[in-house]
């Protein structure tokens, strides 16, 4: 239940929305999926006086445009794991739609473009954009403004979306890539503690390692896995300066255990 007086908005245009949220500054919250930010206001830890309901603009679909995959605000895992474009274009959302904590119930209601919004380190999407070299597609009030995924994780529960702005869409490149992909977490219901996106492109073996950092990492292991020489755990080790810690996990068995997960998401890769 929530506890405060709360007035409901539907927005029908981007400008509309945009408009609300800077009328309302410090006083509104964006409401996607709605499975973190309602449980939050409904523990009182997040209070505002007005909502505003994405659900009129359009944005649950999955469409390639040219070069890329475009991803709306509003569609929901459940919509990543249905779809063909996704499967064919971008299966690395796939995987991570499918190893999603919490079962139908959030998989068909949550979002991912929501989860990249709250910033939490401890989260599947990051990484996973980032190694994609997704672009965020903003609407705000100079109109729409875009961010290339590795500038849009700033910190812990921080992004790049500014004032009066809001997430529209996501836009993976289409590219023919190889990829891994594992996830380390304590039990079957628990968020993750680190993970592991590895792609290849062309003579490049890109690791993006998230939920060990406040922010996505990103490591080189072309000469690792090139040369056969197994190096991985040390470099992952070092890189991890400020390693994340949380009530999941202290942040130095993450940096501990991430050279791990690595080298299992590379093992995927190979494995095909």
């Amino acid at each position: 239940m929530i506890r405060t007086s709360l007035r409901y908005h539907r927005p029908a245009t981007p400008e509309e929305s945009t408009a609300i949220l800077v009328e309302y500054a410090g006083d509104v919250v964006v409401l996607g999926g709605g499975t973190m930010i309602l449980p939050m206001m409904h523990r009182a830890e997040v209070e505002a006086g007005h909502i505003v309901d994405l659900r009129g603009l359009g944005l649950a679909t999955v469409t390639e445009e040219g070069r890329y995959v475009r991803i709306g605000a509003m569609v929901t895992y459940g919509d990543l794991l249905d779809s063909d474009v996704v499967a064919r274009e971008a299966p690395l959302l796939r995987r991570m739609a499918g190893a999603i904590t919490g079962g139908n119930q959030l998989r068909n209601l949550a979002t991912a473009g929501g989860a990249a919004c709250y910033g939490n380190p401890s989260s599947d999407v990051p990484a996973v954009l980032v190694a994609l070299g997704a672009t965020m597609c903003l609407h705000g009030p100079a109109g729409e403004r875009r961010v290339p995924a590795a500038e849009f994780f700033v910190d812990a529960f921080r992004t790049a979306v500014g004032g009066g702005e809001f997430l529209m869409w996501m836009e993976v490149p289409r590219l023919v890539v190889e990829v891994g992909y594992h996830k380390l977490k304590l039990c079957e219901g628990s968020g993750p503690i680190v993970t592991a996106a590895v792609v290849r492109d062309g003579g490049r073996t890109i690791a993006t390692v998230g939920a060990a950092s406040v922010t996505p990492l990103r490591f080189d292991l072309t000469s690792c896995v090139d040369s056969g020489v197994d190096t991985v755990d040390e470099l992952i080790r070092d890189g991890v300066v400020n390693p994340w810690t949380d009530v999941l996990a202290d942040g130095r068995y993450r940096r501990d255990v991430a050279g791990a997960v690595v080298r299992r998401a590379v093992a995927d890769l190979r494995e095909g």
